[in-house]
């Protein structure tokens, strides 16, 4: 996002609910409040706030200082188109008369205010639309979405909206029923709707509305309607068309109302409900999820929720790009019904951590609840997301509170204010003379229990085991769960369908019988639990039944063993695992994901970037080795066979009995998570297992030694970027090390194969570009690369965290010079755009020194070339001014002077002075960014 566009976006946040009224009082804001809330420099949003008047899309009051106030928001308070640039306060006293004569509706439609409404809700809005205005009562409705996607919300816009067109009429009722609540008793649920007349049931004390009569004249939400009865589908349809209706228990009396039916399922209708039902609500409206969204929206949401707690807390809240990054990405299966506990969560956090700051509550990393900040801390997507985000907003950005109308209201807000809460706990434990910190974790667990009430969280989703296991095997598990539950008579939880549907996934894939226990155990195991192994031979008929395989009787008692340690509550001794894999979060990943399925296990994860040296790789292996161990050894998964050489000196150092298995994937880790989990195997038994699983997978793959390497550089036609990043990528290579490495350009659209004819060739080193091929090799993407860490992970990657074979080698400048050079050689008339280069470069060297900060690559291109180019404008005589009436504050002056001194020896060797304007242009990016590393 441009700087003119985020202070465009910030100017119209803050005036987003804004009333004549609050209009008139703040009369618009500065230049100086938009620069704190920005943390920019003054002097640059006056410039770009100029801008934005010239193009008609703000306004200027004349007050002093200066106020500025959104086109689109004057627009909309006088329902008048405006053309001016600049307005008297008095103008706005003067409209304020006018203002009592004009009927609004410009921008007040509920359905339009809705975040989303141009883009994923669009065609939502536009069928509730012809739904409501369709004569000559309008068309009943099925809104269709996930839990938490926003169909209660939805529905009562849809409300909103009919009574805004004048369909309805002020006060029109809108009633809200959740037929889950009475799934279990049909006939109370019919009597909710309908009524019930005195003495129809035991119970029934004396005569009862029904909700069909409580809404004549407006609406009746039905939510989760798939839970409604056969027959309470039936009467309703009845009552659809006739628009008549019997209390339960009357015979002779005809009831008539007039109600619009909007129903809500997050099932597929055409299953779950009757089809003469469905017949009678013509209009289906998908609710998009979460996911669905685009990432402006999902912002855009967070935003909102994070206004809406900014307005009870009191307080504007200084949101971080992490915690937004954080937030987006956290709500995985409960979409904006999870998204708004999140953010309820991290501003209890933040607020709680802030309570001595009267003005602002600051939310960053550290704020995070401990699975949202696991989650985020965990994920290889965070330069890239957050880069994505960064178009969006600031890397910190000041959130004001949202003033609560009926367009903002949202249905399900607290009745309490948590907030107020924690501040009385505060005190009373303060008073009890509990330390900061025991306090500090009394309240954040008191916070996760009250959230967690207002929000229901989903449970796993068994789509996620899908993606290891066949749904056919989850379907028979589903079947031999119940007969367990039945001849054991017990009740087993989801973690039973996980570890047995990959018990048996495993088997079927296997293919062969794996023995790894003796006669006298097998025996043992039969006498000592007899009740298992009567259920795991029933467990085996079943299965040689529907998948028509031999189970093995050794299968029989490793099903036995299964059913025995789900069973049992006892916590024994078990086979500690420890998975280590080369990158920053390989290995973390693998154990996240077979702790989320499997629960917990005594399993570690050791992650090593490149930039890590074999001896703090060993210290960080034996760490987790002894951290694991339970006395019964450690069994470490690793990707490279080269760590499996450590086995011998880890055990000499820990003392712990270690077995190594090379070539780790994330299957490997959950079969050995369930080895060790549940079939209570020793330390060599479950080596023996998981290499008999995966040594078929092993002998495919091909062996490196001897091949000649490359270094792949990858983009989407295998041209264009491809070949310059060939260019680069050589120069590096030549400076990094003198054996031979090829450049390989490949497209990304025949990567999948292109790929693996190279690794039958070469000895990939890294690969860099726009697409990562998931290869046993480090891979930089084009932002990582341009940014100027990239660079580091190639010449380690070549290098093998050696030396390289220059001296000289400075990686960034490699890069900064390469992405110069072509537009300089391009744009340049005048001026020798190598020399131009060189001497620029070492300019920032020395001003960096200077001011003492650290530029990446991209902030010094954009140096480069501006200053570049102000040197080629002065030859020209044509250069750009700063601004015609803004002063220099402090630090703008400091860098400005800086900037000055550091340039004039090179305006020596040019015979060359820029102008003071374009030296203020280039010291506000150095300011700029010199705030930035301050905080």
């Amino acid at each position: 996002m441009k700087r003119i566009d985020k202070i465009y976006h910030q100017l119209m946040h803050n005036f987003r609910n804004v009333t004549l009224d609050q209009l008139l009082q703040v009369q618009g804001h500065s230049a100086k409040e938009i620069a704190e809330q920005l943390q920019m420099e003054r002097s640059n949003v006056s410039f770009e706030l100029n801008n934005l008047v010239r193009a008609q899309k703000a306004v200027k009051i004349k007050t002093f200082p200066v106020r500025y106030v959104p086109v689109e928001i004057v627009e909309r308070i006088f329902n008048m188109e405006w053309n001016k640039e600049k307005m008297e306060v008095e103008d706005l006293h003067q409209l304020q008369g006018n203002h009592k004569r004009i009927r609004r509706k410009i921008s007040t439609n509920p359905l339009e205010l809705m975040i989303g409404a141009k883009g994923s809700l669009k065609k939502a809005i536009s069928q509730a639309k012809a739904a409501v205005f369709y004569p000559p009562h309008g068309l009943h409705m099925l809104l269709l979405g996930p839990t938490g996607s926003g169909k209660s919300l939805f529905a009562n816009r849809i409300y909103q909206f009919a009574i805004y067109s004048d369909i309805l009429k002020p006060g029109a009722p809108f009633i809200t029923f959740n037929c889950a609540d009475y799934y279990n008793n049909p006939q109370l649920l019919l009597s909710q709707l309908f009524g019930h007349k005195k003495g129809t049931f035991t119970g029934a004390d004396e005569d009862k509305v029904g909700l069909v009569e409580q809404a004549d004249g407006g609406i009746l939400f039905m939510d989760e309607i798939h839970r409604l009865p056969p027959e309470g589908q039936e009467m309703l349809f009845y009552f659809i068309d006739n628009g008549t209706y019997n209390r339960l228990g009357e015979t002779e009396h005809r009831r008539t109302s007039k109600v619009l039916f909007i129903c809500a399922t997050t099932e597929n209708p055409s299953s779950v409900l009757l089809k003469t039902f469905l017949r009678r609500i013509p209009m289906t409206i998908h609710i998009p999820s979460l996911e669905e969204r685009s990432l402006k929206e999902r912002i855009e949401l967070t935003t909102f929720l994070l206004g809406k707690e900014a307005e009870r807390i009191k307080k504007n809240l200084n949101v971080h790009i992490d915690v937004y990054n954080a937030l987006i990405h956290s709500a995985k299966f409960g979409n904006v019904g999870q998204l708004k506990s999140n953010v309820q969560l991290v501003c209890a956090h933040g607020f709680l951590n802030h309570l001595d700051k009267d003005d602002v509550v600051e939310l960053t990393v550290r704020d995070l609840p401990d699975e949202i900040k696991q989650d985020w801390i965990s994920s290889s997507k965070n330069i890239e997301r957050s880069k994505m985000i960064s178009e969006y907003v600031n890397i910190t950005t000041i959130i004001s509170p949202i003033v609560e109308d009926e367009t903002t209201k949202l249905d399900d807000d607290l009745s309490f204010n948590l907030y107020h809460l924690i501040e009385e706990k505060v005190k009373n434990l303060n008073k009890e003379g509990l330390s900061k910190k025991e306090i500090n974790q009394y309240i954040l667990t008191d916070i996760h229990l009250h959230v967690r009430s207002f929000f229901k969280q989903r449970t796993f989703q068994n789509h996620h085991l899908l993606k290891f296991v066949d749904d056919k095997v989850i379907q028979i598990t589903k079947e031999l769960k119940e007969v367990a539950e039945h001849e054991l008579n017990c009740r087993f939880g989801r973690k039973f369908i996980y570890f047995l549907s990959m018990h048996i996934d495993a088997f079927l894939k296997r293919g062969k019988q794996i023995d790894v226990l003796n006669e006298q155990e097998t025996d043992e195991i039969r006498d000592t639990h007899v009740k298992e192994y009567q259920v795991a031979l029933i467990f085996k008929d079943k299965i040689q039944e529907y998948f028509r395989v031999i189970v093995p009787e050794i299968e029989v008692i490793y099903l036995t063993m299964l059913i025995q340690s789900i069973k049992s509550l006892e916590e024994n001794k078990r086979v500690g695992i420890v998975v280590a894999a080369h990158g920053n979060s390989m290995a973390s990943s693998m154990v996240e994901v077979a702790i989320e399925l499997l629960g917990s296990t005594p399993i570690a994860a050791v992650d090593m970037p490149l930039t890590v040296s074999p001896s703090e790789i060993i210290e960080s292996l034996a760490a987790k080795i002894k951290q694991m161990d339970e006395g019964e050894g450690v069994l470490m998964l690793v990707d490279m066979g080269s760590l499996a050489m450590l086995e011998s000196k880890l055990e000499e150092k820990t003392g712990v009995n270690i077995k190594t298995i090379s070539n780790v994937t994330t299957s490997m880790v959950l079969d050995a998570v369930r080895k060790v989990n549940y079939l209570n195997l020793n330390l060599h038994a479950i080596y023996d297992s998981v290499t008999k699983d995966f040594i078929e997978l092993w002998d495919r793959q091909p062996a490196s030694a001897g091949k000649k390497k490359a270094l792949v550089s990858i983009c989407t036609t295998g041209s264009g970027t491809a070949k310059k990043l060939e260019e680069i990528l050589t120069t590096i290579v030549n400076k990094a090390s003198d054996e031979p490495i090829s450049i390989l350009t490949v497209s990304s659209m025949k990567l999948a194969n292109r790929i693996k004819e190279i690794e039958k060739e070469y000895e990939i080193l890294a690969t860099v570009g726009t697409k990562d091929p998931k290869i046993n090799a480090p891979h930089v993407s084009l932002e990582v690369l341009i940014g100027g860490e990239g660079e580091k992970v190639i010449q380690q990657a070549i290098t093998k965290g050696g030396i390289p074979m220059s001296d000289g080698f400075t990686g960034t400048n490699i890069i900064v010079r390469e992405l110069c050079e072509d537009s300089l050689k391009k744009y340049l008339v005048f001026l020798n755009p190598y020399h131009m280069i060189d001497m620029l470069l070492e300019w920032l060297q020395t001003i960096q020194d200077e001011l003492g900060i650290i530029l990446n690559n991209t902030v010094m291109i954009k140096v480069i070339m501006h200053t570049a180019f102000a040197f080629e404008r002065e030859v020209k005589q044509n250069p750009i001014a700063f601004s015609e009436e803004e002063e220099i504050n402090g630090q703008l002056e400091k860098v400005y002077h800086i900037t000055e001194r550091t340039l004039h020896p090179y305006e020596q060797k040019l015979g060359l002075k820029i102008s003071d304007d374009e030296k203020l242009f280039i010291a506000a990016i150095f300011a700029e960014e010199l705030q930035g590393q301050l905080f």
